[in-house]
């Protein structure tokens, strides 16, 4: 079948999206792993801008009381992690990792001028920029290729978002479930059909996708049984990524997506339902994940494009803010706080929470001490995290 660069576009527009692919991928791909046997990260964003302080409490603080009349989260509504600051008791279940060392909260994450509009952050947060600075490639898209050059897929996203693999190189893939991606069907060609100039760049492109997506379906044609997969709009997103992972295909890096944290009016009772469902999913998954062998190779990572402001507002809610904690979950971490929790009685202009760690310090981390690749944001290392990746220093933590 000759395989015209329009037919190639068509078919994958109609079926997932794959995004990039440097033609040196084809080599890579030829060498493909009988199975994955690298670590893997799990990207779950807070769509929406989830708030920091009714998810990690700081319950006993007279100036979040005050501030927050029916929002604030009292003694009886948390679980505490030590005398000033507790959990959502909605998160019991990651309550329960934490204290058996999986679950890591990163206290006070921001960027210097913030950004209040949803869609601008998000991108910022995405690609590792800031309110001064921005940059034009998803931030976890070249390390991801750095570590596992030969992957079927450097990234799969089953949300809507591809922010974070933005690149002009590797293959990244959006699909609603894994079923799309048996389906995808690309067409056949060959070398042989490779000529001169900016046809064969192109043709070289289809012919590398062209690799990836059956390195992808070998491994997802092999149908496992999955009794437990979470659900809900989160979990059902998580089951797929599970899928792919049991599978044994090559692939560092997920993206998934929970809306619904713009909490503007009436928070108490949505904010609560959120934080159940991330409670539940994260769990699910992380007890699949363990049954298969893949939970000591798997981090997750959540994110959200900003916090919320201390004081609550008239509609019972409460407007975009800055800084805001965010987790990270895995079998092979140390867990704990992390960094220093935002002083609630200094505030910035606006009532705005104080970041105490660049973002970007967390992004860093991952890539340097978790996939040990090069880091592009290796000016914002910071110490407080040096030692939350198991293997970088001192001895595995023994769970029970």
């Amino acid at each position: 079948m000759e395989f015209g660069r329009r037919n190639f576009l068509l078919s994958v527009i109609a079926s997932a999206g794959l995004y990039g692919c440097n033609p040196g991928h084809l080599q890579n791909v030829r060498k493909l792993p009988l199975a994955d046997t690298g670590k893997r990260l799990i990207i779950i964003e807070l769509s929406g801008g989830n708030d920091g302080l009714n998810t990690i409490v700081p319950f006993s603080n007279d100036n979040y009381l005050r501030n927050r009349p029916t929002l604030a989260l009292k003694k009886t509504d948390v679980i505490k992690l030590n005398d000033e600051t507790g959990i959502h008791d909605s998160l019991s279940k990651l309550a329960d990792l934490y204290f058996n060392g999986e679950v890591a909260v990163i206290q006070g994450l921001g960027y210097p001028s913030p950004n209040f509009s949803h869609f601008k952050s998000t991108a910022l947060w995405h690609v590792g920029g800031d309110g001064r600075k921005t940059f034009h490639e998803g931030w976890i898209a070249a390390a991801s290729q750095e570590f596992m050059p030969n992957a079927a897929a450097h990234g799969i996203s089953f949300s809507d978002e591809m922010g974070p693999f933005f690149h002009k190189d590797g293959v990244f893939i959006s699909a609603r479930d894994v079923n799309q991606l048996r389906d995808i069907k690309l067409g056949e060609m060959s070398e042989d059909k490779f000529q001169s100039g900016a046809v064969s760049v192109v043709a070289k492109r289809a012919l590398s996708l062209q690799y990836s997506v059956k390195a992808l379906q070998k491994h997802l044609n092999h149908r496992h049984q999955h009794p437990d997969l979470p659900d809900g709009a989160l979990g059902e997103q998580l089951a797929e990524v599970i899928k792919v992972i049991q599978s044994g295909a090559p692939v560092p890096v997920y993206a998934v997506k929970l809306t619904g944290f713009d909490t503007h009016s009436n928070q108490y009772y949505r904010h609560r339902r959120l934080m159940r469902e991330l409670n539940q999913a994260v769990m699910d998954t992380r007890n699949e994940l363990v049954d298969s062998g893949h939970w000591d190779s798997t981090i997750i990572l959540t994110t959200s494009e900003f916090g919320r402001r201390m004081m609550e507002n008239k509609s019972r809610g409460t407007d975009h803010g800055t800084a805001s904690p965010h987790f990270i979950i895995g079998g092979n971490i140390r867990g704990g706080l992390y960094g220093e929790a935002p002083n609630l009685n200094d505030l910035a202009r606006n009532e705005d929470i104080k970041l105490t760690m660049d973002y970007r310090a967390v992004y860093n981390s991952i890539i340097e001490d978790y996939f040990s690749v090069k880091s592009k944001f290796k000016r914002f290392r910071d110490r407080r995290l040096q030692n939350l990746f198991i293997g970088t220093t001192g001895n595995k933590i023994k769970y029970t």
